[in-house]
């Protein structure tokens, strides 16, 4: 028996080394053949319902204007859930999201990945150059940060492509040697590295006492308006109308022509049922609206309150103005819903 339990484990590894072959064999092909057409080794991976993927091949990979500079720097292999390999890979590399990026060198080593998109064409495209002129990879950081664990600028751009990978606790390590390394800031990153710290442990853990510090910590400055969105919903989520409006009170007095912060304030208003703040909520998100006319929340917010103010044509006008920005399901589900309003 000992015997067979022995062979049995034999044939599973060497299961497990051929399969690990084949992947191997896949990259080391395609880097070959990157090598020889002196581009960078890309594997794209994507799928058709996954939305960010979709918007990064219409913004980057396949985009007219991108399209040459994208072919003439780097060879990319697309693979979907309807390719063989495709899952081997996802699991080879540990990977989560569906839309992800992986970068190669020419050893067939990945020096850098992405994962999602934020819909910033300029930023993945500057993204795209650093990768060309190997500046600022993940790997390279790495090796610095072997050479100097202590060195403020590295840690700080460690915690950051840390954030990129959604590892978000490996990045608060690195934002919290900022600070103790550079407890005098004398490069000016504390308010960024506090904020990110706070934000990841709210994402990572759902934990916001480092953020109701930070906000009591500062006064105004970049990162303060998204600190104060997020203790909003966090407060909404709970019930918490008490410090909800508190934060909101707080955010428009230092904020009032932010206009997330104004959005945000104005549904909040309506989301606590504040019927006789219906007005003054619609002042505010107009004011949104006229700032920034290309959120499509703002318009959803604007439609809600008028739905609140029994005005049925102008929740649809508004709704249709929020679907023709984004045409989520959910949006045009709520249209229907201001369209049988009596």
């Amino acid at each position: 028996m000992k015997k067979i339990s022995i062979l049995l484990s034999l044939i599973i590894l060497l299961c497990s080394c051929a399969q690990k072959s084949v992947e191997e064999k896949f990259i080391m092909d395609n880097v070959k053949i990157a090598n020889n057409e002196d581009k960078i080794f890309v594997i794209e991976f994507w799928a058709p319902s996954c939305g960010p993927c979709i918007k990064l091949k219409k913004d980057i990979f396949e985009n007219n204007i991108n399209k040459e500079f994208v072919e003439q720097h780097f060879y990319v292999v697309q693979l979907s859930p309807a390719d063989s390999i495709y899952k081997p890979l996802f699991k080879h590399f540990g990977l989560t999201f569906q839309s992800t990026v992986l970068y190669f060198d020419t050893d067939g080593n990945e020096m850098e990945r992405t994962i999602g998109y934020d819909g910033n064409k300029d930023g993945y495209m500057t993204f795209l150059n650093d990768v060309i002129e190997n500046k600022n990879l993940f790997g390279s950081l790495l090796k610095e940060y072997v050479k100097d664990s202590t060195d403020i600028k590295i840690n700080f751009l460690l915690g950051n492509k840390f954030i990129q990978r959604y590892q978000f606790d490996d990045a608060n390590k690195h934002f919290n040697k900022v600070l103790l390394y550079d407890s005098k800031n004398t490069l000016g990153l504390e308010v960024e590295s506090r904020f990110k710290i706070a934000e990841n442990d709210l994402i990572a853990h759902k934990k916001i006492d480092k953020l109701e510090e930070f906000v009591s910590l500062y006064s105004k400055n970049d990162f303060m308006p998204m600190a104060y969105v997020y203790l909003i919903n966090e407060y909404k989520s709970k019930r918490d109308s008490l410090n909800c409006f508190k934060v909101c009170e707080d955010a428009y007095f230092n904020y009032p022509d932010n206009p997330d912060i104004l959005n945000k304030y104005s549904w909040m208003i309506y989301s606590f049922n504040l019927t006789k703040e219906y007005s003054k909520a619609l002042n505010m998100v107009q004011a949104a609206i006229k700032i920034n006319p290309d959120k499509a929340n703002y318009y959803n917010t604007e439609a809600w309150i008028y739905y609140g103010l029994r005005d049925k044509k102008s929740a649809i006008e508004a709704q249709k103005k929020a679907i023709g920005l984004n045409p989520h399901p959910t949006y045009i589900k709520e249209l229907e819903t201001f369209q049988e309003m009596q």
